[in-house]
């Protein structure tokens, strides 16, 4: 008589099915079946040391694979309430990702039985697209295929499955699941009227700009973006999660979105905008009209109507996958002339030098032992392998790394989204090196988000991935700080102070390599060694608190009428 599966088991062979062949977890024993069984079908698991980065890396994956779904499995109670930010985060950015957790048994409920008594279907409801409990073990597989098909169609987003541990354990004569034909949901297309709208439009525009989004990034369309663009004359801009899509040296790749607001300023403002898989929203502007002006046509390519007019009105609402609409108006266009535009193009291309050149005349190092950010994150940047995959944490740490990156490809930038949720970048620096083993990664960080995960070095070593983390250490939370200055002055602050924490032997202890670096000209050799040794290293650099990013202020906002009452980060209380 043959040995019976558990029914768990087969969520594996489901997963596989999926496409799926690597999951980020934290052991919990409800969820042994499927951790067994995933060598047999050919799914490596990466265990982490708090699930919240066991998400954050499996959102990463998502993203820097360019569309496949990123898979975290988690235990029950506290290990599905740790994983609920990543939930979160890849919800708000609209990341495909499957989150399976276990559940004490269904048997026992209300029963105050050991990590159950509260209901994480409905705690994960409103930051899933979908999410359900499987209450029977012949319905595992079905409920898996339907998890990853959702997460992966139309506006892609999370979701999450509930298996007990009796359903997850439940022996089962069912054989594997036969996936060889399963397919991926198919992708909306433009109509031809549509697109040729949007061909007359960009045909008689002045100053007509691309702005491609996470609709661009994760069906992996950057080349035939670049197609595109150098065909039609117009140049293009990344929204944040779209940042690196074009590499740096293509003549029309004008780079992040404050390229706009600049040209603008100079009097040069967008007069046509085709926003491609790009969510309007705080990191295009929002309702301000400082990168989108009010007048300026827009045409909204959107796969989820639920986002075209959101912030600001689309004139022509285009309800189609971006990565399709790039391939239509690819072919509709061909052997067709349009205006070159070089001179708009690189006005928006010239606008990315500016960063390097605001503190170019500044000390490198402002005081003995004390490097300026700037310059730091300057240093390391120049130092990087080509290629390298940038991960950017933290508020002043992450805006001056998205002010001197170099486009490391779409996918491969990734930094805080739209929860800014500090401490995500050893978890997205984790999923980026699973996802492209053969790309070295860097992973930025502020000592404030140093400190929420710090102890994923030692997954990093375990692991074998040898990712460098460069930790801007000015002892304290540095944009709160400076928020706290320019709102009530510099004699009161209120748990903004950290001190000089020896970042780089923290991770020794946890097996990783660690340098520490106070004077500019040790940076680029410091990074150079940590990627030639093969192993995860820290390069814990002492950076001055007091320099403070241009942008702080322009975020924070210190009211121009006086009274207003600032609010920092949004708009101010009208008195």
């Amino acid at each position: 008589m043959a040995k019976k599966r558990a029914a768990g088991e087969l969520a594996a062979a489901a997963l596989a099915g999926l496409d799926v062949t690597e999951i980020f977890s934290l052991h919990g024993s409800h969820l042994d079946p499927l951790f067994m069984a995933c060598a047999e079908f050919g799914i490596r698991l990466t265990d982490t040391r708090h699930e919240a980065s066991a998400g954050h890396a499996a959102d990463a994956y998502a993203r820097s694979s360019n569309g496949k779904l990123g898979v975290c499995a988690v235990t029950a109670g506290p290990g599905f309430t740790n994983a609920l930010t990543a939930i979160a985060n890849a919800y708000l950015d609209r990341i495909p990702t499957l989150f399976i957790a276990g559940a004490a048994p269904s048997r026992d409920a209300e029963a105050n039985t050991l990590q159950g008594g509260f209901d994480a279907v409905a705690m994960a409801q409103p930051v899933t697209k979908w999410a359900q409990r499987v209450t029977e073990p012949d319905r595992i597989v079905e409920f898996v295929r339907r998890a990853g098909e959702i997460a992966l169609s139309g506006a892609p987003g999370p979701v999450f499955l509930e298996i007990p541990i009796d359903v997850m354990f439940w022996p089962t004569d069912a054989p594997p699941p036969e996936t060889e034909k399963w397919e991926r949901p198919g992708r909306p297309a433009p109509r031809a009227d549509e697109i040729a709208t949007v061909i007359d439009r960009l045909r008689n525009a002045e100053r007509p700009v691309i702005i491609a989004g996470g609709g661009v990034m994760l069906t992996n369309s950057g080349a035939q973006l670049g197609e595109l663009a150098k065909q039609l004359g117009a140049p293009v801009i990344a929204s944040q999660k779209a940042l690196g899509v074009l590499p740096d040296d293509h003549p029309y790749y004008g780079g992040a979105a404050a390229a706009l607001a600049a040209a603008a300023a100079s009097g040069s403002p967008v007069d046509f905008v085709l926003l491609l898989g790009a969510r309007m929203g705080m990191f295009l502007g929002g309702a301000m009209g400082a990168i989108i002006p009010a007048d300026a046509y827009v045409a909204q390519v959107e796969v989820n109507a639920e986002e075209i007019g959101r912030v600001h009105m689309a004139d022509l609402p285009i309800l189609a996958d971006a990565g399709v609409t790039i391939e239509t108006m690819l072919d509709a266009i061909e052997g067709e002339e349009f205006p070159a535009r070089n001179d708009w193009a690189e006005t928006l291309r010239g606008s990315r030098s500016v960063a390097r050149l605001a503190f170019a005349d500044e000390p490198k190092n402002t005081k003995p032992g004390i490097v300026h950010p700037g310059h730091a994150v300057t240093a390391v940047m120049d130092a990087l392998p080509d290629g390298t995959a940038v991960i950017a944490d933290g508020g002043e740490a992450g805006n001056w790394v998205g002010d001197l990156v170099r486009s490391p490809g779409a996918g491969q930038h990734l930094r805080c989204g739209y929860l800014g949720c500090l401490g995500i970048s050893p978890g997205f620096a984790i999923g980026a090196a699973r996802a492209n083993p053969d790309r070295p990664v860097v992973c930025f960080a502020g000592d404030g988000g140093a400190g929420f995960n710090i102890q994923e070095f030692d997954t990093m070593a375990r692991h074998g991935l040898p990712i460098v983390t460069v930790i801007l250490n000015n002892a304290e939370w540095g944009m709160s700080r400076n928020a706290q200055k320019l709102l009530y002055g510099g004699n009161r602050e209120a748990i903004v102070a950290l001190e000089d924490t020896r970042y780089d032997i923290v991770a020794k202890g946890f097996g990783a390599e660690g340098i520490r670096i106070d004077n500019y000209e040790d940076i680029a050799g410091a990074v150079k060694e940590a990627f030639a040794s093969g192993k995860p290293c820290c390069i814990n650099i002492i950076t001055d608190p007091a320099v403070m990013h241009p942008r702080t202020k322009m975020m924070v906002g210190t009211g121009a009428d006086k009274d207003d009452v600032p609010i920092p980060y949004y708009a101010n209380i009208k008195i």
